[in-house]
C-alpha cells in the first residue's frame, strides 16, 4: 500500500480542520466542560496556516488527518496532529509524523518537541519519541501534559 498523499492546508480548510480536531479530542471521552475549554486552542485559523507548516490527508474529498508544525530558530515543535476517529488505524498519523520529522531533519533540527495529549502518548512512543518532562496545559492550569522529544536523523547545515 502506498503512503497517503499529504497536501498543505489552505484557509478554506479551517472549519473542517477545526471540526476534525474537536471530534478527535472528544473521542477520548473528555467532559463537555473540558471540550468547551479546548475550542479556542483547537480552532484552526488562517494565521496558523500562514505561520506554521501543515500537512493534510484527505479521504473522499474531506480532511481525514492533519498536522501543523512550527520551526523556530532554536526548536521544531509539533503544534497539532489529529486523525478523525473514522480514520484511526489507517496509518495517517504515522505518515504525518514521519513527514514532519523528515522536514525538521532536512532543516537541521536534532529533535521535534511534542506536548502530547496523554491518550496519544503510546502513539508517539511507537514513533520513537521519549518523554523528557511535563508541561502545563493551555486548557486547564492544573493539568500537566507529557513533554516528548522525537530524535531526528539531522543533516548538518543551516536551519
Amino acid at each position: 500500500m502506498s503512503p497517503p498523499k499529504i497536501r498543505a492546508a489552505v484557509e478554506a480548510d479551517c472549519p473542517a480542520l477545526t471540526e476534525l480536531a474537536l471530534t478527535s479530542k472528544a473521542f477520548w471521552g473528555y467532559s463537555d466542560e473540558f471540550m468547551r475549554g479546548c475550542e479556542a486552542v483547537l480552532t484552526v485559523t488562517p494565521r496558523m496556516i500562514a505561520e506554521w507548516e501543515s500537512g493534510v490527508i484527505e479521504e473522499d474529498g474531506a480532511p481525514a488527518a492533519f498536522a501543523f508544525t512550527s520551526f523556530e530558530p532554536d526548536e521544531a515543535e509539533l503544534q497539532l496532529l489529529y486523525v478523525s476517529p473514522l480514520h484511526m488505524g489507517k496509518g495517517y498519523g504515522r505518515a504525518l509524523i514521519r513527514a514532519v520529522a523528515e522536514r525538521a531533519a532536512l532543516l537541521g533540527y536534532d529533535n521535534l518537541r511534542i506536548e502530547a495529549d496523554p491518550n496519544a502518548l503510546d502513539f508517539y512512543r511507537r514513533m520513537g519519541a521519549r518523554q523528557t518532562g511535563w508541561c502545563r496545559s493551555e486548557v486547564e492550569e492544573t493539568r500537566e501534559l507529557p513533554l516528548l522529544m522525537l530524535p531526528l536523523k539531522s543533516r548538518s547545515g543551516p536551519r
